[in-house]
């Protein structure tokens, strides 16, 4: 399964250099695909494959956010738009 996970820092320099400490001893959890720093310096999106229910790396860096969201995602494929199509068709 593929995950969007959205994770915002708590406010504080203290925090910021902490997480970044431990970002650089553990890095990403397994299964990562992309990670993106916000603009803000405060928001990062990870985006990531994985069947694994592991909570090791989520819990190391849970400490240092104020919000975290697991958003569940699928590819936009033919068999997703045939899906899409079909439910639309059921509405009715």
């Amino acid at each position: 399964m593929k995950y969007v996970v959205i994770s915002r820092l708590l406010p504080g320099v203290d925090n910021a250099k902490h997480a970044f400490t431990v970002f650089g001893k553990v890095g990403l959890g397994e299964g990562t695909i992309s990670t993106y720093a916000g603009t803000d310096g405060k928001t990062f999106v990870n985006i990531l494959e994985t069947d694994d229910t592991d909570m090791t790396v989520s819990a190391t860096y849970a400490p240092f956010f104020e919000s975290t969201t697991v958003i569940p995602v699928v590819d936009l494929d033919d068999a997703w738009i045939k899906a899409v199509t079909t439910a639309i068709g059921n509405w009715g």
